[in-house]
């Protein structure tokens, strides 16, 4: 019998090696579409052993849990302080987009108030997804899930509206969510 030996630490230097040929945007780019083609294999496994409708709730679910999750995983990462403002909140909200993959959406942040604001959604690889998929009008959004994770990690009281519910792309209406937050005077 041959003696065994351990390939790994081997294999693993050569494959560092075929990895540090991509620059790190390269990597970056990468990893972000290896995360959507779960996403959306994960959705699709879900809605054909329990149906779309059951595919859409549990999506809403887990992308909330995971926005809370990210939300402070990133805040413990980059050292942020706690949110106490409209300001403090909407630049967590950027910094985790720009993290997940900002050319995922097209969209505007448009400040309605000294405590409100309004996202308005022009393009979202969800809604891009879920049509390919022939699954559009039954969708539910998770996007928007995600959102009111970032807002619960935060610990931050808040509005929506409208509340959540189909993907208001694929319902031919704007894509367009407002947010009030209760701001503790300070």
């Amino acid at each position: 019998m041959s003696e065994q030996h351990d390939r790994r630490p081997q294999l693993r230097e050569q494959a560092n090696g075929i990895l540090a040929t991509l620059s790190p945007e390269e990597r970056e780019a990468l990893l972000i579409k290896c995360w959507m083609s779960h996403d959306a294999r994960w959705f699709m496994a879900v809605a054909q052993a329990f149906g779309l409708e059951a595919a859409s709730r549990l999506n809403q679910v887990a992308s909330h849990e995971e926005g809370k999750v990210e939300a402070r995983r990133l805040m413990r990462a980059l050292q942020l302080p706690p949110v106490a403002t409209l300001d403090d909140y909407l630049l967590l909200q950027e910094t985790i987009i720009g993290l997940l993959g900002p050319e995922l959406l097209d969209y505007q942040v448009v400040s309605t108030g000294d405590d409100s604001f309004q996202i308005r959604i022009q393009r979202c690889f969800a809604h891009e997804s879920v049509a390919r998929a022939g699954v559009a009008d039954v969708y539910e959004c998770g996007i928007f899930s995600r959102v009111t994770g970032w807002l619960d990690a935060s610990g931050l009281k808040y509005e929506m509206t409208p509340s959540l519910g189909k993907c208001h792309k694929a319902q031919g209406q704007e894509c367009a969510y407002s947010f009030k937050l209760h701001l503790s005077a300070g």
